[in-house]
């Protein structure tokens, strides 16, 4: 594995410990970091999350989780020994929901088409 991926790995876990321990925002305490991709040169990182809770707005989480992330990136540069800690951006990853959305139009078109 190369060390762009071992770095991005270590983010991901990191991250989603703090952002649930320290962003007290109730919009983002149950959301997933889907991936996280690493620059060549490792100075920004682009944090892709997705959220389960149908309240909150993606653009509200991505607002949010933005604000935070020079404090993130603060206390993440205290716990990961790196050189230089990245930079972070923060995305929402509408995968996730799309393929929820998905999911429930193919089984109602199943049940219309089991009770004709």
């Amino acid at each position: 594995m190369d060390r762009r991926r071992r770095v991005a790995e270590l983010l991901r876990r990191e991250l989603s410990a703090l952002i649930a321990r320290e962003v007290g925002d109730r919009r983002v305490k149950m959301l997933s970091i889907t991936a996280v991709t690493v620059s060549k040169d490792l100075k920004q990182a682009t944090v892709y999350v997705s959220s389960i809770e149908r309240g909150a707005a993606p653009a509200e989480i991505e607002e949010t989780l933005n604000r935070a992330g020079k404090y993130l990136r603060y206390l993440l540069g205290r716990q990961v020994h790196l050189k230089t800690t990245p930079g972070l951006l923060f995305k929402y990853d509408h995968s996730i929901r799309r393929g929820v959305e998905m999911t429930q139009l193919i089984d109602s078109l199943a049940g219309k088409h089991a009770a004709s």
